[in-house]
């Protein structure tokens, strides 16, 4: 018997799973439904127990049931039954500890297609961009690739805040509009207080004016803020800061070549009240709310503005994660709209008590909102080479991932003889520019000598390794910035290193007028330079805050002052190195994200403008390279699940974008996790033809298509559904032990629907070869999946379409593994539409079962009786009672009525309807499942088994019967095959005694024994 170490049974336990599904281990939890998440049929299911038992030698248990045991924990606790000692399995996987620290990062020269250059012997073609990465699906997780950031409208969640007898805090702006939020605020039962963040302000103030306290205080004063924040926390209920301080910078620029201190009013005072308020947040529900006026579109589409003021939406994204109860929202507008003070106060207020859901919102000035969302958008333009007036600065440049973009730049760009100005904070020594070639040996014994040097320079005559390595490491540094401009210099173009403070704007400025007068004037800036210290908030120093914006922030001030002491009125490019936590916010890295979406919004303003090619690349964690691998950022990039970017994949992309013509705000990333809380991923645009785009327009039709995530006309399409019980209450009505089943007839649906709007020429005939495999639960809320149809061949007027509906396994991370899940296949019949389908008619009905008409005639059960012994609720009780047994008992039957959607007990099936919209179907889903239940009332009474449906032969869809038919069907058993398989056909009719549509070959599969009480005999 295996020790009770519940640890270890777990351990068992993962590796049985491991062995029989090939998942990785670090992939499963052990919360995940078996069925459901990890599509683990019961079969496997059954397997994976039959060596658990024998690996516990666990007694044969003929109670044990494989429904009651749905999950790895049930597993285990059931094995724990057995091992009296055994203590509860920890419910998930831990988290394996980050890697140890690289204390150097030297560049990786990956290989790069080489780019040739204007001027250089035109025999060899430039080469293309990379191929893009198939996007058909795009989901995180399933490539790494890069993604383009736009705006989409998005109308919000309508989700009421309650702030009566709270107190927030509204930061003053210079618009007039901080007296009318608190006015809008008051309105609503809240109290509220003006908190003036103003600069050189020589200590904390509180006064009054008109009725209104006001307080004032230094955002860039430490001490100040905290006096503010406590005088604030004395004087009630905490409910949160709505900081437009931000819409200050609205009419003032940036400027460079010095740390410009506006920033504070943005960011630094903003965060130092957080610090103070955090306490008070964690108690309960709240709003954080931040204001700047870029264009109403976070600077996705402007070119006059301030990109300081967008730090203030990067510290609210960032607290987002760190305190998720409440309600945080990063607010942008048309700077025109400042001028309607009290218009904007009421449009504000009501948008963040009123509006749930994503984090960062633009309203615009005709009334419209936006969100930011990532579109899966492959480069087109071919690489085109470097200029060989080029002159490129380059921050963060001697060593690791900037370096090794810039040497894969150059190997793209081979013989263009531009020049590289690589900055660092290094003192580069010149004695390991000889060790290039040296071996692992020959380092060693260099490093051995240094410390003989070193005992010999002191007094007691020995070192400790600490200071021996200390002392080593600026030669491996050296020897890194060596190796880069050698590589640089390999490629035919050149390199030159400057020791430098990047933020020092004196420095940088004589640099610049250094690099004017002997190489010409800077031509593109690269800013790789960055520091990062996660923290929450609450424990973040209020100077590592400071320190960590200033390098992004006043570095890239101090390059654009250096590009212009050498001559340069314009940039040709521009890119800036940030972060995914930048565009999405990460909890630890207030500081990171607003440094890093204070860049990524400059970047679009810069390019905007037009005169310089600007793009910001959020960067996903690197692997083995570079900051992510320090200890705190890659364990934060653990923890939520996010994808690492091997160094090969990084530098194509940052090719691509420098040759290819990227511009604004490009995220290259893979899986994100739980930092992406919003679903902001987006398929590629789709050019459709007009007829399916107008089908996807129509509100009636095809509820089941969300989107289109691939289209090939006349061959293939691709769609995208989020089943959700909210959207769709019938789910709710189709639970079993409460978890929702997607109903077999809605796939039958879902295939109808994308196969005619794949062919909308055609009209729906039947389906054939259906196959219901692993269901389709809803475990955790709403549940996304995908409709693939493909037509396979034709014949006259009819084709057929192969269609399957299939999902990702998605841990809790949001990572997927794996090729998707196949849940149901069909093969889907559509006929041309004409005005004369007598022909097509005639040969569906000779190939239709011939079961006799049922007649019409007085209910002998009700649907009471039915209803008593199936799980379906009223939006699923398509069976409107039972009037006759039929047959005998080699082939049993049943004939009943069925019921339209509309004459269901409850026919609001989408939620829509409950609203007053109409929903067209085009398969008569609930008249196919009045067939399965019928058919099932004949399985409970001659075999005495409850059965769920797992495929039809064939079916035709013959007519749309009319809203005020009476219907009858009649399904007849025609078989048993083994493991409780029964056979049926079904016919459904109408009030003219012809068939409205027939099932062939239906096959139902026994799930259980009907219980003594419920067993019965239909009248015949």
């Amino acid at each position: 018997t295996q020790t009770s170490d519940s640890g270890d049974v777990a351990d068992i336990v993962l590796d049985v799973v491991v062995e029989h599904t090939g998942y990785p281990k670090d992939f499963l939890e052990l919360d995940q439904d078996l069925e459901g998440e990890l599509g683990i049929d019961t079969v496997k299911q059954a397997e994976i127990m039959g060596d658990i038992r024998a690996k516990f030698t666990l007694p044969l248990d003929e109670g044990f049931s494989l429904a009651d045991h749905p999950t790895l924990n049930h597993f285990i606790a059931y094995i724990n039954k057995f091992q009296p000692e055994s203590s509860p399995s920890p419910a998930v996987s831990p988290i394996p500890p980050p890697a140890a620290e690289s204390a150097l990062e030297p560049p990786v020269s990956p290989e790069v297609t080489p780019v040739e250059s204007p001027g250089v012997d035109s025999s060899s073609a430039m080469a293309e961009p990379a191929p893009a990465q198939d996007s058909t699906i795009t989901q995180p997780g399933t490539g790494l690739r890069r993604w383009q950031v736009e705006v989409e409208e998005c109308e919000g969640i309508v989700e009421e805040l309650d702030l009566r007898g709270r107190l927030v805090v509204v930061t003053e702006d210079c618009w007039g509009m901080a007296e009318p939020v608190c006015n809008e605020l008051e309105r609503r039962g809240a109290g509220a207080v003006r908190l003036s963040l103003e600069l050189l302000h020589k200590k904390f103030t509180e006064e009054n004016d008109g009725g209104r306290r006001i307080l004032r205080a230094d955002p860039s004063s430490q001490g100040q803020i905290a006096e503010a924040a406590q005088a604030i926390l004395n004087s009630g209920d905490f409910g949160g800061i709505i900081h437009l301080a931000p819409t200050h910078l609205a009419g003032h620029e940036w400027s460079t070549g010095e740390a410009d201190t506006t920033g504070a009013v943005a960011m630094q005072g903003l965060f130092g009240l957080l610090k103070h308020f955090d306490s008070a947040y964690s108690q309960g529900d709240g709003i954080l709310a931040s204001l700047t006026a870029l264009d109403g579109r976070h600077g996705n589409k402007g070119e006059r503005f301030n990109s300081l003021a967008a730090g203030a939406s990067g510290v609210v994204k960032a607290y987002a994660h760190e305190r998720g109860n409440i309600r945080c929202r990063a607010y942008d507008v048309h700077p025109e709209m400042l001028l309607e003070e009290s218009e904007l106060a009421t449009r504000l207020v009501d948008d963040l008590l009123g509006r749930g859901g994503e984090v960062e919102i633009g309203l615009d000035i005709d009334g419209r909102r936006w969100a930011l969302a990532l579109f899966d958008e492959a480069l087109e333009k071919p690489r085109s080479g470097l200029a060989d007036d080029e002159v490129w600065l380059v921050s963060g440049g001697g060593s690791g991932v900037t370096a090794s973009c810039i040497i894969g730049l150059c190997q793209a760009s081979a013989k263009s003889e531009a020049h590289f100005v690589l900055l660092g904070r290094t003192e580069l020594l010149e004695e390991p520019g000889d060790w290039l070639a040296w071996s692992d040996e020959q380092l060693e014994q260099r490093k051995l000598a240094l410390r003989e040097e070193l005992v010999a320079s002191t007094e007691v005559g020995k070192v400790s390794i600490v200071e021996w390595n200390k002392a080593w490491s600026p030669y491996l540094r050296s020897r890194d910035i060596h190796a880069t401009i050698a590589a640089i210099n390999t490629t035919g173009n050149s390199a030159e290193y400057y020791s430098c403070d990047v933020t020092d704007a004196e420095i940088l400025t004589a640099i610049g007028a250094e690099i004017g007068s002997s190489k010409g004037q800077i031509t593109a800036i690269v800013h790789g330079a960055g520091i990062e210290d996660s923290k929450l908030v609450a424990d973040k120093e209020w100077d590592v805050f400071a320190n960590v914006v200033r390098v992004k922030v006043d570095g890239w001030s101090a390059l654009m002052a250096a590009a212009e002491a050498s001559g340069s009125e314009n940039l040709r490019s521009a890119c800036a190195f940030t972060s995914v936590a930048g565009r999405f916010g990460n909890g630890g890295q207030s500081d990171y994200t607003a440094s890093n979406n204070v860049l990524d919004a400059e970047m679009a303003r810069l390019s905007a403008g037009g005169e310089t090619r600007a793009v910001a690349i959020a960067w996903t964690g690197w692997r083995d390279v570079g900051m992510a691998t320090r200890g705190s950022i890659e364990a934060i990039f653990a923890a939520a699940g996010i994808e690492t970017l091997p160094v090969d994949v990084g530098v194509r992309i940052f090719v691509d974008e420098m040759l290819c013509g990227g511009k604004r705000r490009v995220v290259a990333c893979g899986a994100l996790g739980q930092m992406d809380i919003f679903d902001s991923f987006r398929a590629p645009p789709l050019r459709l033809p007009g007829d399916v785009s107008a089908a996807l327009d129509n509100p009636e039709r095809f509820p089941f298509v969300d989107r289109l995530l691939a289209f090939a006309q006349g061959k293939s399409l691709t769609g995208e559904s989020t089943l959700s019980v909210e959207e769709m209450p019938f789910l709710a009505d189709h639970t079993i032990d409460g978890v929702p089943y997607h109903p077999g007839v809605m796939a039958l649906e879902m295939f109808a629907e994308h196969s005619l709007m794949l062919c909308p020429e055609h009209a729906l005939a039947g389906f054939e070869a259906v196959e219901f495999g692993l269901p389709i639960k809803l475990m955790k809320g709403e549940m996304k999946v995908r409709t693939v149809v493909e037509v396979k061949r034709s014949e006259g007027d009819l084709i057929w379409l192969e269609a399957h509906i299939e999902s990702d396994l998605v841990n809790s991370k949001g990572q997927v593994l794996g090729q998707p899940r196949i849940h149901h296949k069909a093969e889907v019949r559509l006929v041309h539409k004409a005005d004369d389908l007598t022909g097509h008619f005639v040969t569906e009905l000779a190939a239709s079962p011939r079961l006799g008409v049922p007649m019409a005639g007085e209910l002998k059960l009700p649907a009471s009786f039915i209803y008593e012994r199936y799980f379906h609720g009223p939006r699923f009780q398509s069976h409107g009672g039972v009037l006759r047994g039929v047959g005998d008992a080699t082939s049993p039957g049943c004939d009943g009525i069925a019921l339209m959607r509309h004459q269901l007990p409850a026919s609001d099936q989408w939620l829509v309807e409950s609203q007053g919209e109409s929903v067209l179907l085009e398969a008569l889903p609930m008249l196919i499942e009045a067939g399965f239940q019928n058919a099932g009332l004949v399985a409970m009474e001659s075999d005495g088994i409850s059965s769920l449906p797992i495929g039809i032969g064939w079916s035709s869809l013959l007519r749309v019967p009319d809203r005020g038919e009476n219907l009858r069907l009649r399904s007849i058993l025609t078989g048993r095959e083994e493991g409780g398989i029964t056979t049926h056909d079904v016919c459904v009719f109408g009030d003219d005694d012809a068939p409205v549509l027939t099932l062939k070959d239906l096959r139902l599969k026994a799930m259980g024994m009907v219980p003594e009480e419920q067993k019965f005999t239909l009248p015949r």
